[in-house]
């Protein structure tokens, strides 16, 4: 629902005044049930950009303002866990 409100108060500059008739808990299951058949769904782009692409799902519309969505990794300074930290920073800026 945080998604929604954000990309609604962006680009109509006011909270949607309805409520969706379902809402599934899960974003990657929102992607799966629009790849099988007819919806409609405010989802983040990097969760659908694979269907998008392929042509599994099709944008109707980006939104006047771009909605951005900033990621912030945190971690220790002293760990002993350097490595294994490494490899997940580099995972996130190579599939972000």
């Amino acid at each position: 629902m945080e998604h929604l409100h954000r990309f609604w108060q962006l680009n109509f500059d006011h909270h949607p005044d309805f409520r969706p008739n379902y809402i599934v808990p899960n974003l990657n299951s929102i992607v799966r049930c629009l790849t099988g058949g007819v919806g409609l769904a405010i989802i983040p782009d990097f969760l659908c950009k694979k269907e998008v692409e392929s042509g599994q799902i099709k944008l109707i519309w980006e939104g006047k303002t771009k909605l951005i969505n900033t990621l912030y990794f945190a971690n220790r300074k002293k760990t002993m866990y350097n490595e294994e930290i490494e490899v997940i920073k580099e995972l996130f800026k190579k599939v972000m």
